[in-house]
């Protein structure tokens, strides 16, 4: 550190010290003050690889394939849109309380591989979060805590294999649950309390064994069940009770062999039903028999000996209705 020496005009010499560090220092304090006297509509920047749209309030950001590691924080808190799909982020941990406005939000196609606890609290406004692709493989308590007023969630795509049974407690205005292609086997009972809205519910390509009938006790508004491509060897009498809104099952290539008498009993809004490629050796005739509104069935892929002539009895709407790959079929009775 070099010394000065200074002259004053009462001719008193002073010695200084420099101090080349608060130099570089200046600037660094200088935009710090400059942000904080900001107006709040200016009050935020765009990264370099986002574009930032929607007028003064800046309310879309779009980070896709941005090389991100992190959600960005120094976006305008009045964002209402972000898409950080195809990055590479890993974790949530407090980055999201910044945008309370917030009511779409893509993470998709990143790394994330858990979702902690209480990350979205903050996100009372958010409608649609999209999760697909990376690699969470559980939902702990309390995961979505917070997201009152979500209507859509997609979690395809991960690797899921357990779920706590209050991790989706808070989601009660959801309309729309996509768990497929994940590793989950069995949901524990109520996993699905609350969630008197739900619409529509995915769990395609996973390892369900059975059908989870104590959870869909509670989906009373479900319209679409798609649980094609699983494990399901049986369906019992009570695997579908209380679904009276339900319009359309699918349980298309899982290994089933047999249904229960009443398996489809009290579906009587169904319209569309899928059993294609399990191991059925005989057409469920009674247990079809029951669902009057049906307008669409796929048998096919199935190991049908034969089709009687009143297969297929008491299905007076059917207007589609697929059997084709019966490998083992040997006899139509046509009369």
């Amino acid at each position: 550190m070099a010394d000065h020496t200074q002259a004053t005009s009462a001719g008193v010499t002073t010695t200084t010290r420099s101090r080349p560090w608060l130099s570089g220092a200046i600037p660094v304090l200088l935009l710090l003050l400059s942000l904080v006297t900001l107006p709040p509509e200016c009050s935020a920047f765009c990264p370099s690889k986002c574009q930032c749209l929607g007028g003064e309030a800046n309310s879309r950001a779009l980070c896709v394939d941005a090389a991100l590691e992190d959600v960005p924080i120094q976006l305008n808190p009045e964002t209402k849109y972000i898409n950080l799909t195809v990055n590479r982020i890993r974790n949530l941990e407090f980055s999201l309380p910044f945008y309370m406005k917030l009511e779409i939000l893509d993470l998709s196609q990143n790394i994330i591989e858990t979702l902690g606890s209480k990350n979205f609290e903050y996100q009372s406004e958010l409608r649609t979060l999209n999760l697909s692709r990376n690699l969470v493989s559980s939902l702990h308590k309390h995961a979505f805590k917070g997201l009152t007023n979500l209507l859509l969630l997609d979690l395809s795509f991960n690797r899921i294999e357990t779920v706590h049974p209050t991790a989706l407690s808070d989601l009660a205005s959801l309309v729309e649950l996509d768990l497929t292609n994940n590793n989950i086997v069995s949901l524990e009972d109520n996993s699905f309390k609350g969630m008197s809205t739900l619409e529509v519910l995915v769990f395609r390509n996973n390892r369900l064994l059975d059908v989870p009938a104590s959870n869909l006790w509670h989906l009373h508004a479900l319209k679409s069940l798609d649980m094609s491509l699983n494990l399901v060897e049986f369906v019992r009498n009570d695997s579908f009770e209380g679904l009276k809104e339900l319009l359309a099952l699918s349980l298309q290539g899982n290994v089933m062999s047999e249904l229960d008498l009443s398996a489809f009993e009290g579906l009587i809004s169904l319209k569309h039903l899928d059993l294609a490629d399990n191991n059925l050796t005989m057409v469920p005739t009674q247990q079809l028999s029951k669902l009057s509104n049906l307008t669409y069935l796929n048998l096919g892929g199935n190991r049908f000996s034969q089709l009687p002539a009143v297969a297929f009895l008491n299905l007076f709407h059917l207007r589609e209705l697929h059997l084709s790959r019966l490998d083992y079929l040997q006899r139509i009775d046509s009369r």
